[in-house]
C-alpha cells in the first residue's frame, strides 16, 4: 500500500463523527503529486482562455450548468464534514435580510465581505476572529438573504449584530439537532437551496479561512476493506466516468465508467 501516488484507488474521508471510504473500480490519477513533474499526461493541463457563461453556446451552457449543479450538490457533503468538524456549543445559524429589496448578488455579496470584516474588526478586541460556512438565497419576489454558520461565536446581542450588519434584520438562532449525527446533515440543506440560479453567479459560498478540514488520505491498495465489525450507517454503489488513457491522446479525451463503492461508518 502506497501513500499520496500518482494513482490511487481508495479515498478515505475523517471527521470526528464519520469515516468514509470511496473504492475505486479504475485508479484515479493525482492530479497534485503530477504538477511540479515533467509528465507525458501535461497535456490534461488545459491553459486555454475559458469562456464566460454567456460567450458559451445553448449545447454549452446547459452542459456547463449540470457540472455545476453536480459541483454544488457535492459541495453539500463537504459543508456536512466542515459542520462536524467545527461543530460546538457556541456554534450558532444567523440569517442576515436586507432592509431594502437587493436582488444584485454582486452587491450583496460586497455587503457581505465588508459585514465579515466590521465583525472581525469588532471581534479582535477578544482576540478573536470570525469562523464561519456562509450562503445567499433569495426570495420569491428576488430578494437576497444570508445564511451563515458560524462556529465558536460566543454571546452577542442582535441588536449589536445588525449594527455590524448595517443593512437591515438579523436573527439569531441556537443550533438544536437530536444528535451529533445529524447537525451536518441539517445545516448543510440550506446550502442545496437555489441551484439552479446559483449556478452561474460568481460567488455562491464563503467560508473563513481558519476551520478546521476533514482528513483526506488517497492510497493505493489490492486488498478491499473489511467492514464486518464496523458500524456501517450507508453504503451505495454508483458509477462515474473517469479518464481512458489508453484510449485518450493529444487530441482527444475518452472518458470511461467505473464503479465506485461508497461505504460510510459511524466511529465508536
Amino acid at each position: 500500500m502506497s501513500r499520496n501516488p500518482k494513482f490511487y484507488n481508495t479515498r478515505i474521508i475523517e471527521t470526528p463523527t464519520y469515516i468514509e471510504y470511496y473504492e475505486y473500480e479504475y485508479p484515479i490519477f493525482s492530479k497534485k503529486t503530477d504538477e511540479n513533474s515533467s509528465s507525458k499526461l501535461e497535456w490534461l493541463n488545459d491553459d486555454t482562455k475559458k469562456k464566460n457563461f454567456d460567450e458559451l453556446g445553448t449545447k454549452e451552457q446547459y452542459g456547463s450548468l449540470k457540472r455545476k449543479q453536480k459541483h454544488y450538490e457535492a459541495m453539500r457533503w463537504e459543508i456536512a464534514r466542515i459542520v462536524d468538524c467545527n461543530f460546538d456549543k457556541a456554534t450558532k445559524f444567523v440569517t442576515l435580510t436586507f432592509q431594502a429589496n437587493v436582488t444584485d448578488v454582486e452587491f450583496s455579496n460586497t455587503e457581505f465581505k465588508k459585514f465579515i470584516q466590521r465583525l472581525n474588526r469588532q471581534l479582535a478586541k477578544k482576540s478573536q476572529r470570525a469562523r464561519y460556512l456562509a450562503t445567499w438565497e433569495k426570495q420569491k419576489r428576488g430578494a437576497i438573504h444570508y445564511h451563515v454558520i458560524f462556529f465558536s461565536l460566543e454571546y452577542i446581542k442582535k441588536s449589536e449584530l445588525e449594527k455590524i450588519w448595517r443593512n437591515g434584520f438579523v436573527q439569531i438562532n441556537k443550533v438544536d439537532v437530536d444528535s451529533k449525527e445529524n447537525r451536518g446533515r441539517y445545516l448543510s440543506k440550506y446550502f442545496a437551496k437555489d441551484l439552479d440560479i446559483k449556478e452561474h453567479k460568481k460567488k455562491a459560498f464563503f467560508k473563513s479561512q481558519n476551520l478546521k478540514t476533514p482528513i483526506v488520505r488517497k492510497i493505493t491498495t489490492s486488498q478491499p476493506y473489511d467492514f464486518s465489525d464496523k458500524n456501517i450507517i450507508y453504503s451505495k454503489n454508483y458509477t462515474h466516468k473517469v479518464l481512458d488513457f489508453k484510449g485518450s491522446d493529444s487530441e482527444n479525451c475518452i472518458f470511461k465508467e467505473g464503479t465506485v463503492h461508497y461505504t460510510k461508518i459511524l466511529r465508536q
